[in-house]
This record gives C-alpha cells, structure tokens and sequence, in this order.
C-alpha cells in the first residue's frame, strides 16, 4: 500500500515514540532489510499498529510498504430473538468493545443503542458490513443532554 494513503489518527501524531525505541526500530531495519513491526490498518485505511514501521519507511524514503488490514465488527439484535446484525467497528474503538458492552450504531433509519453480543474479526474476502458503529452509549447520550 502506498505510505501517503495511510491515515493517521490524531493519538499517533501526538504522541511521537520515545527516541530510544526508534533507534532501536532503525537498527533493526539497517541490519536486517525489513521493520520490526508490522503496519495494521483498520477497515478503514487507519493506522492501528505499527507506527514506528510507518515513520521509519517515510523516513527512508519508501513510497509502498505491505500492510495488514484488520476488519473487526461487533453482532448484535434489536430485540431478543430477532434477527442478527452487524456494524464495522473503526479507528479507536478497534478492540476495545466487549460482548455486554452499549454502543450506538449507525442504521438505515439513524442513530440506535445495541448490546454488543460479540466481537468477531470479519473474514477476508467476505463483503462487510455497510454501517458502523458511532460510539459508546454514554458518550452519545451525553453530548444529547448538553
């Protein structure tokens, strides 16, 4: 994947790593051709691990580096014993949602709360789910009752 399409979300950018794991990072590359970490990106092109490797191969001038694509989504229902649905999760929320965990996700008629019932990483090739999850619950209701 081309280096420069690769979004960096902002907890990356400020907070460059530590001088000394760089430098450890650049002797790992120089002796043995290749990072030490692998760049994973969400469904969405974002960087979730790896931002060393991704500094080092800007750094070095590299237009193109593999990557690794993580497609996590949640299942959940709208009621008990209906049917089972699904929502990309993005960015951020890239495992830290847990089964029993409130999320609010996006819908064909807007905005609605689920009980996440489980966690899954979305099998490669199979088509995903259009819609995705906004947030959790207590974050969304907040910003409503200001």
């Amino acid at each position: 994947m081309k280096i420069d399409d690769i979004k960096i979300l902002p907890r990356f950018a400020a907070h460059p790593p530590r001088l000394e794991k760089m430098e450890r990072k650049r002797r790992f590359y120089r002796e043995n051709g290749f990072m030490e970490s692998r760049i994973i990106l969400d469904a969405a092109g974002n960087l979730i691990d790896g931002y060393t490797s991704y500094l080092l191969a800007k750094e070095n001038g590299l237009a193109e580096m593999p990557v690794e694509r993580r497609r996590q989504v949640i299942a959940a229902r709208f009621r008990k014993g209906g049917r089972l649905y699904y929502w990309n999760l993005l960015g951020l929320m890239v495992d830290k949602v847990r089964p029993g965990d409130c999320v609010m996700v996006q819908t064909s008629h807007g905005a609605a709360a689920v009980t996440v019932e489980a966690v899954k990483e979305w099998p490669a090739g199979q088509q995903e789910p259009t819609e995705s999850v906004i947030g959790p619950c207590w974050k969304y209701r907040k910003a409503v009752r200001k």
